[in-house]
């Protein structure tokens, strides 16, 4: 038999195969997010008895119904149909059976499932987002406490794969710390552009002659305004997906490419880190193998991040404005996305707490291959009042000679310096030896640093402190606005009481 909530302009019910296209993907998505289908119900009931639409009798009704839906649920005994299409029609057909059509039937006034599922699905992905920032401002934590630490932990950086200069351990954490930085205000603009707006009351597309009170539905469910448009709402619900999954799917690359470093650093041609056993696989066939499967497959989580992505904007791309299935698509790409976003955060705190770092290894590599010729090029064109770029070759020489000769930078002498100074300028230069030897020295050398953002130990400790500062700021602000919606939810929670227990 047809499903009658929806008999209208079609005859016929939907085939077997139609269903299982239409439906089963998508009604998987919904056993997510049925409490706040039934929550965005019940502020929607608790709007309508305000206005007069409905009277205060069949509100209760209504209500009492959706409270067992939520105890239901909770028990893991509400199952979706699929029959019903979607967590709506699930949750409507079992309100009209408990309290009968003339009563029941009434909740769907002055709402359309167009910007019903908006709804749920903002009011799901609120909660789900500040999870997602909580971790992500734990994690930043953890990198400013290990960076502090490290201050002159010697290591060398890399450009091209190849040696290029030293740097500190606290230096390359601290970079990355910034970069989550940038994500975390990324993910919580899109929160507050998009998320934090009420959509309900768009309906289908072009609002309703019912007086609803769209203020009313916002205030009960703790948004912050809400989102007038209504042909605007329906239509950007794609957009909302788009922004926050690159938001997420930039922060998945961000820490990807951090993967990717301790990765390579635990190959034993680099062991500048190791990998705690609780976070690494075997190899089935090979007994030496530890593998880092969990710095692997967040790079994986990433790339399919960035898959779902690329889903959302040619869903947008293809389509004119309003409302059309493809979007259901968006849903599918968005909680996967997300969640997969809560599971790379937690593990990779793990990761990074229990990872090892070799700062004998680090050093050691930094002082064999001529990653301060640099700084000695500096301090050639100061000390000698070349230009650099004259000094640049002098250094040059002088590095291809060593190489040549088998020497490191520690073994350099003036007269080696001064020897490469003859083929380039056809003169010495009068330098202090003991200058070049202090230069050649990785760590003096990142002392002797003066630029804003070096890895200078004072340097770094300024920007730490300085992340320190706003990371403080953001936990307060993520504090308030996890407390004001769990507040209007418990608010919300008392005026449904109200409602039903009242005479």
């Amino acid at each position: 038999m047809k499903n009658w909530l929806l008999a209208g302009r079609t005859e016929k019910k939907l085939s077997k195969e139609a269903l299982d296209f239409l439906v089963s993907d998508d009604i998987e998505c919904d056993k997510l997010i049925v409490e706040e289908d039934v929550i965005g119900s019940e502020a929607h009931v608790l709007m309508l008895l305000d206005k007069g639409i409905i009277p205060k009798d069949e509100a209760k009704k209504i209500l009492q119904a959706l409270e067992e839906v939520k105890k239901l649920y909770r028990k893991g005994r509400f199952i979706l149909k699929p029959e019903l299409e979607d967590v709506h029609l699930n949750i409507e057909q079992f309100i009209i059976d408990k309290v009968g059509v003339e009563v029941g039937g009434k909740i769907h006034t002055g709402r359309s499932r167009n910007d019903q599922i908006i709804l749920d699905l903002r009011l799901y992905l609120r909660k789900r987002v500040n999870s997602i920032l909580s971790l992500l401002l734990k994690f930043i934590k953890i990198l400013l406490d290990k960076a502090e630490k490290n201050l002159k932990t010697v290591l060398p950086a890399y450009t091209h794969l190849q040696h290029a200069q030293p740097t500190t351990l606290a230096h390359w954490l601290h970079a990355y710390a910034e970069m989550l930085l940038r994500d975390y205000g990324r993910i919580r603009e899109v929160y507050m552009r998009l998320l934090n707006l009420n959509p309900l009351g768009a309906c289908a597309i072009a609002g309703t002659s019912w007086p609803i009170d769209r203020l009313k539905t916002a205030n009960l469910l703790g948004f912050k305004d809400v989102q007038e448009n209504s042909f605007d709402v329906v239509s950007s619900r794609g957009e909302d997906a788009a922004e926050l999954i690159f938001s997420l799917t930039l922060m998945l690359i961000h820490l990807s490419r951090f993967s990717s470093d301790i990765i390579l650093w635990s190959t034993y041609e680099f062991r500048f880190a190791e990998i705690n056993d609780s976070y690494a696989m075997v190899s089935s066939v090979m007994p030496q193998k530890k593998n880092p499967d969990v710095a692997e497959l967040i790079r994986g989580k990433a790339a399919s991040a960035l898959s779902q992505l690329t889903c959302v904007l040619e869903l947008l791309r293809g389509l004119p404005s309003g409302y059309f299935k493809d979007l259901q698509e968006s849903k599918i790409s968005t909680l996967k996305v997300v969640e997969d976003s809560l599971k790379v955060l937690r593990v990779i705190t793990g990761l990074i707490l229990t990872l090892k770092f070799d700062k004998n290894r680090m050093l050691k590599l930094t002082q064999e291959n001529f990653s301060t010729a640099v700084d000695l090029a500096d301090m050639v064109a100061k000390k000698a009042g070349l230009p650099f770029r004259l000094a640049y070759r002098v250094v040059g020489t002088l590095v291809k000679n060593s190489l040549n000769e088998g020497k490191k930078p520690q073994d350099i002498t003036l007269e080696d310096l001064n020897r490469a100074s003859m083929k380039v300028l056809g003169r010495k230069l009068n330098l202090n030896e003991k200058e070049i030897k202090r230069v050649l020295n990785p760590l003096e050398s990142i002392k002797l640093k003066a630029s804003l953002g070096s890895p200078n130990p004072r340097e770094v400790l300024r920007m730490i402190k300085k992340s320190r500062i706003k990371l403080k700021m953001e936990e307060e602000s993520l504090k308030k606005e996890v407390k004001r919606l769990k507040m209007a939810e418990e608010k919300l929670q008392k005026l449904v009481s109200k409602v039903i227990m009242d005479k």
